[in-house]
């Protein structure tokens, strides 16, 4: 599928004045010249990759279609969706040839319309600049109503884009799974570009000499590591505050600068007043008690007649 995304992006540099016939043979021979050099990168890579690990039936790396299901096989270390990767790339295969063959019948039935001329110019008038441009094409009234006239009107839109669709999300998941095997530091970034871009025969180039892994693993690893180095660090400088355990503070740790000790209360002087005048409340209230005693009877009990 690489090959018609390359058609695609050589289509937008041809100019709208040219012959759409022309036009699709040249977009076809520079899409072909692109398609050739990173599908050889791919697949010597994936020849190194295939040798260094030890997998058999390395000669699919080297056929169309079938390297596809070939990168499941060496992406077996990090399942999809706990499923053997290499499921999803023998369906991805699967989807790849039928999309392909669909792709060159329409690109033939679109040739054929484009070389007896039984076409008609779309154009449409640009809203800022105001000037008329071809937007596109479609089957003339010399074939309307045939087989040849709905598959180039419509058959690109209601059949190739959907399918197309499901290959882009299966396709995403067969990437994501090898990169995550054999660039794990760098997977999120190879797997988006190779998406968004016909780039994956160059990132899987550039990702030949690494080996296998498992990404769970390799993220425990990467945590493991970042660990050890805390430990390490704390092991050569100590904590600046304190050692470990609870033990007693370093020296010149500004939170703990209190003296040694028991520091006085601050509010003993009010303490000591509160004290003093309890003490002559008290004192006074005993002379007064005993002289009153002393001096008068008994109150009398005023509920005494009941």
């Amino acid at each position: 599928m690489d090959f018609f995304e390359f058609t695609s992006i050589a289509n937008i540099f041809v100019p709208a004045s040219a012959d759409p016939f022309t036009a699709l043979w040249v977009t076809l021979v520079i899409g072909g010249v692109f398609f050739a050099v990173l599908f050889g990168l791919q697949a010597f890579a994936m020849w190194q990759i295939s040798g260094r690990e030890g997998f058999r039936h390395r000669w699919m790396c080297f056929v169309p279609f079938l390297n596809t299901y070939y990168l499941g096989v060496l992406s077996e270390k990090n399942p999809i969706y706990n499923a053997p990767a290499k499921r999803f790339s023998l369906a991805l295969a699967i989807i790849e040839a039928v999309c392909f063959g669909l792709f060159v019948f329409d690109y033939a039935c679109a040739g054929m319309v484009y070389a007896n001329g039984l076409y008609v110019k779309v154009s449409q008038t640009d809203m800022i600049t105001g000037l008329e441009y071809i937007s596109g094409y479609v089957s003339s009234n010399a074939i309307a109503g045939t087989w040849l006239a709905w598959v180039f009107d419509y058959f690109s839109v209601y059949v190739l884009n959907w399918l197309n669709l499901v290959y882009v999300l299966m396709n995403v998941l067969v990437i994501i799974s090898f990169f995550k095997t054999y660039a794990a530091r760098y997977f999120f970034i190879y797997s988006l570009l190779s998406v968004i871009f016909p780039l994956r025969g160059l990132f899987i180039f550039l990702s030949r000499k690494n080996n296998s892994i498992n990404y769970r693993n390799y993220v425990i690893g990467q945590q493991q590591a970042r660990y050890e180095m805390y430990q390490q660090y704390n092991r050569q400088n100590g904590n600046p505050y304190e050692t470990p355990f609870g033990g007693r503070n370093r020296q010149g740790n500004p939170y703990d600068n209190r003296p040694s000790g028991t520091a006085s209360d601050p509010f003993d002087e009010f303490a000591n007043s509160s004290s003093a005048r309890s003490g002559e409340e008290s004192g006074s209230r005993t002379d007064g008690e005993s002289g009153q005693s002393q001096n008068s009877a008994p109150p009398e009990d005023p509920f005494s007649e009941f």
